[in-house]
């Protein structure tokens, strides 16, 4: 599934949350840039993407985590 959300926090932050949240929940960082990060699981994967056009534009894909990704937005909205 894909989501898309903005968020007031810069991209760096944006990415720090999101290490720190799905970091809890016990996915691996696979792969990570200044601009993404790439986490999986046993159960699936969370990548993030960010960029900045009008605010922090997320892009997040993920299979088998979005109530997890859903309640991330919800926080960093």
């Amino acid at each position: 599934m894909r989501y898309g959300a903005t968020t007031r926090l810069s991209p760096e932050r944006a990415l720090e949350k999101a290490k720190e949240y799905f970091g809890r929940l016990e996915l691996a960082i696979e792969e990570q840039s200044s601009a993404h990060v790439h986490f999986k699981g046993a159960n699936g994967f969370v990548q993030i993407k960010v960029e900045t056009v009008n605010g922090t534009e997320l892009d997040i894909e993920t299979k088998g985590f979005d109530l997890q990704v859903k309640e991330f937005l919800q926080r960093i909205g």
